[in-house]
């Protein structure tokens, strides 16, 4: 259940091994607007300082989700204001995770991998994946998800 802070009550996790969703404990939407990046990366700093992550991984994971954030905006967003970012932060297996959602289709396997040296753009993704645990992408009819995952230290 969310509260008008978007915040979310978190529901009793059944003891036993861990799922591999999430415990999602903060959810935020905004419209896909550059200017609203800020705003929501400090949201998501606020959320994962009060999740226990704290110092460089602090940082790691806010300097990815701040790509993510870019990337959806800029990349996942067909009809620019009008569609709107989802974001949600939480926990699973003793790491702080953050989903970013959005209306795009997605990209090919070549945007994964480094771009050549001398060419412009293309190095988000390399980036977030040199700053977080894991970063999982997941294409559907609805958007692209990424999920990024910052062990606590």
């Amino acid at each position: 259940m969310r509260s008008g802070d978007g915040r979310v009550t978190p529901e009793p996790v059944a003891p036993g091994p861990s799922t591999a969703e999430p415990r999602w404990l903060y959810e935020l939407d905004f419209p896909a607007v550059l200017a609203e990046i800020p705003t929501a990366r400090r949201r998501v700093a606020a959320e994962a300082e009060a999740l226990g992550l704290a110092g460089p991984a602090l940082f790691d994971l806010l300097l990815a989700v701040g790509e993510a954030l870019a990337n959806a905006v800029k990349h996942g967003s067909p009809h620019f204001e009008a569609d709107t970012v989802h974001v949600r932060a939480g926990l699973l297996d003793g790491a702080v995770v953050v989903e970013v959602r959005d209306q795009g289709r997605g990209f090919g396997a070549s945007r994964i991998s480094p771009p050549a040296a001398l060419e412009a753009g293309g190095r988000g993704i390399p980036f977030m994946r040199a700053l977080v645990d894991d970063l999982r992408f997941e294409f559907t009819a609805e958007g692209t998800r990424v999920l990024l995952v910052k062990r606590m230290r």
